[in-house]
């Protein structure tokens, strides 16, 4: 059975995977225009979208992801993530890398990839491409990108392309913030406690109330829903005691640095420096014994006459 505090964690993970997201930065294929939002994600595919160039070529494409079409000779490292390919006659010319920064444009959505395979008889230039989301809500799929220029025009030199792709992906969405997220956290915190409540009450019938058959399910009445929300109280309380006793020791860590105790005081410096010196231990050692002669020379000076004969 779960107890109070693993419950309390289960549901402030579920708390931080629906609402923190909100509050991050830009997510990759998404854009914030005017007020307005765009979110590109649902165009990525488990198969890449196939269509041909105009010379008949087929052409392979994927939206902010790599392609899934193993490419044939492209020319480029093996590591990298070839955002599409276009399947020539004797290799696979990629036509640039992923890239997932959105931009507006007058015409639309615009995504550029770049870097992709050598250019056929040019130094220092890859392929590119620039696809343009149009947004069409006549389109009631993903729709289907269609080339609608390449430089240069012959199929085996093109190294540059512009795609056109209309979809109503391309349109403004909305956005799911902090609200929301709170909404689904509570929902789904509330079917879990509803389903542990029916799981552990039907056992609790069953093994130690010894019912059978329906009688062995649980059955929600005035007294069950108080016993939900006291349960609910008690997690709840447990849940803020964690994050109040985490939030202590963090200030009590925080103010237990004080920066003079890595600072030495000039008595300890003095002190430090008296034991750590051996030379001097010694010449102080030597004085006190020579002033120690010194006065008993003195004193014996003092108690004698001139012939040796110690004066009474």
């Amino acid at each position: 059975m779960l107890s109070a505090n693993g419950l309390s964690a289960l549901l402030w993970a579920t708390f931080f995977a629906f609402c923190l997201p909100a509050l991050a930065d830009e997510k990759p294929c998404t854009l914030h225009h005017e007020g307005k939002y765009y979110d590109l994600n649902p165009l990525k595919a488990s198969k890449d979208y196939d269509f041909k160039t105009s010379g008949g070529y087929p052409f392979y494409l994927n939206v902010c992801r790599p392609v899934t079409t193993d490419p044939w000779s492209p020319g480029i490292p093996d590591n990298v993530d070839i955002a599409g390919l276009v399947r020539k006659g004797h290799h696979d010319f990629a036509i640039g890398l992923v890239n997932t920064t959105l931009e507006m444009r007058d015409m639309g959505l615009m995504l550029h990839l770049s870097d992709g395979s050598p250019c056929p008889g040019e130094d220092n230039l890859y392929g590119s491409s620039s696809i343009r989301f149009l947004c069409d809500t006549s389109v009631y799929g993903a729709g289907k990108p269609m080339v609608i220029s390449q430089f240069p025009e012959d199929d085996n030199l093109a190294c540059q392309y512009t795609v056109e792709w209309r979809t109503h992906f391309a349109c403004p969405t909305g956005e799911r913030g902090i609200f929301s997220g709170i909404i689904v956290f509570l929902v789904i915190t509330i079917m879990i406690l509803l389903m542990l409540f029916i799981v552990f009450s039907t056992l609790y019938n069953r093994f130690v109330l010894r019912k059978r058959g329906f009688d062995q399910l649980a059955r929600l009445s005035r007294a069950h829903l108080l016993e939900l929300m006291d349960f609910c109280m008690e997690l709840f309380q447990s849940a803020m005691d964690n994050v109040r006793s985490s939030a202590n020791g963090w200030a009590r860590s925080t103010r237990d640095l004080n920066p003079a105790s890595h600072h030495w005081s000039s008595r300890d410096e003095e002190q430090a420096m008296m034991v750590a010196d051996p030379l001097e231990d010694n010449h102080d050692r030597e004085l006190q014994d020579a002033n120690a002669w010194r006065d008993d020379a003195v004193d014996g000076s003092q108690g004698a006459d001139d012939s040796g004969t110690i004066r009474s």
